[in-house]
């Protein structure tokens, strides 16, 4: 294996990324993945928290229009709309009460399962890329090779779908929009085509929402990752990563436009 130190490996990524998976094809130790995983969880851990408040008044508006939907629902038996209206009282309780105690073990404990979901999220993908990889091209690349190069794109940017982070869970991503976050006081705040438009009301418009700067950033890395395993050229790589990339994309943008919907 190449010895190229970590923080190299990092400026490598940001700057030459062909150079940034040297050596991932003679293999990967532990390090390689876990120095990127305590990066991520840390800043995807305190970035947020300067943004705390505003993301609970956004959590209270939801809920509350989830509140105003279900009480002028007329196909909903009034039995279970006392039911459901009672659950909403208690999310409501719930945001007070993570405003008045943040630090309370019961409002902390969400932060022990970033890591894991990182772990989880960046499995997800690796799994798929193998199966593009091994399977489609004949290749022979092992897991951890393909979980490392992944999770080291986290420190760009990432969506955060899965982990209800509108702003996204990359490091670099975050940095750069926790300013602009605290200036617009909403953290609908993605970098994307659909920036031009004034409300994300069709699929459509999910879905260019999706492709925010810094993930199509992270995917192009992932693809220059991707051809550095598999001996492959750059191009193929970014494809063979890019195809199933959009393919999630277009899901969790289907998923978001149902959310909408039912949302009212």
């Amino acid at each position: 294996m190449e010895n190229i130190s970590f923080i190299q490996r990092i400026v490598n990524l940001f700057f030459t990324p062909s150079k940034a998976f040297d050596g991932f094809r003679d293999g990967v130790s532990y390090k390689d993945w876990l120095y990127p995983l305590i990066i991520v969880t840390v800043g995807t851990i305190i970035l947020p928290l300067f943004y705390r408040d505003i993301s609970l008044d956004e959590g209270e508006y939801r809920i509350a229009r989830a509140e105003k939907s279900i009480a002028n629902n007329p196909d909903i038996p009034e039995e279970r709309k006392t039911i459901i209206l009672e659950r909403v009282s208690e999310s409501y309780a719930k945001i007070d009460d993570a405003r008045e105690n943040p630090w309370a073990l019961r409002n902390m404990w969400g932060y022990a399962l970033v890591p894991v979901m990182f772990c989880v999220m960046t499995a997800f993908f690796a799994g798929i890329l193998l199966l593009v990889g091994n399977f489609g091209m004949g290749g022979k690349v092992k897991f951890f090779q393909m979980f490392t190069m992944v999770m080291l794109t986290y420190l760009i940017g990432g969506n955060g779908f899965f982990m209800n982070s509108i702003p996204g869970v990359g490091t670099l991503e975050l940095l750069v929009k926790t300013p602009l976050i605290i200036i617009k006081e909403s953290t609908s705040l993605v970098l994307s085509p659909a920036i031009m438009f004034d409300e994300i009301d069709s699929f459509l418009k999910q879905f260019l929402n999706q492709l925010d700067i810094f993930r199509i950033w992270g995917m192009a890395v992932m693809g220059f990752g991707f051809a550095k395993l598999y001996n492959k050229s750059t191009a193929t790589g970014i494809m063979a990563v890019g195809f199933p990339w959009l393919i999630l994309v277009s899901i969790g943008a289907a998923l978001m436009k149902a959310n909408a919907m039912a949302m009212g």
